[in-house]
């Protein structure tokens, strides 16, 4: 085999290993750490129970989390999601919730509050938003 013959098979050789390799070497980066029930979760961003806008919230009825979610997913705000401010519970920065259950294709959880006012007590908050601003605690034995 001449020269030009060896470079056209070394590169034949390589696209194929790329091909064969890359999804797998993607699928190693993107796996996410799916949450766990029981796990304790802390509230990263910035957020304040005295604000008018802009705070995170749990929800006391799980038909209303789920609402909210699909009027996200599907920009349908008239259709799904009609809220009652007095049917969220809204955080403070530092908040830790503890997650007690899956609920609606684990879009959903039902959390337990550990901080606050209300500590103890159960609300339910959509998945996204667990994995968006929330920040998994070490399992420290207290």
């Amino acid at each position: 085999m001449n020269n030009f013959g060896q470079t056209y098979m070394n590169k034949i050789l390589l696209t194929l290993a790329s091909m064969l390799l890359l999804p797998a070497l993607i699928s190693e980066e993107t796996k996410i750490q799916k949450p766990a029930l029981g796990d304790i979760w802390q509230l990263e961003t910035r957020s304040s129970r005295l604000s008018n806008s802009g705070s995170e919230v749990l929800y006391y009825l799980p038909s209303d989390a789920y609402n909210t979610y699909r009027a996200r997913k599907f920009n349908d705000w008239d259709e799904f999601s009609v809220v009652d401010s007095r049917d969220i519970e809204k955080l403070n920065t530092g908040y830790k919730i503890q997650l007690i259950e899956s609920k609606f294709n684990s879009k959903i959880y039902k959390v337990k509050l550990l901080d606050g006012m209300n500590k103890n007590r159960n609300y339910f908050m959509i998945a996204e938003e667990l994995e968006r601003n929330y920040k998994l605690m070490e399992n420290v034995d207290e």
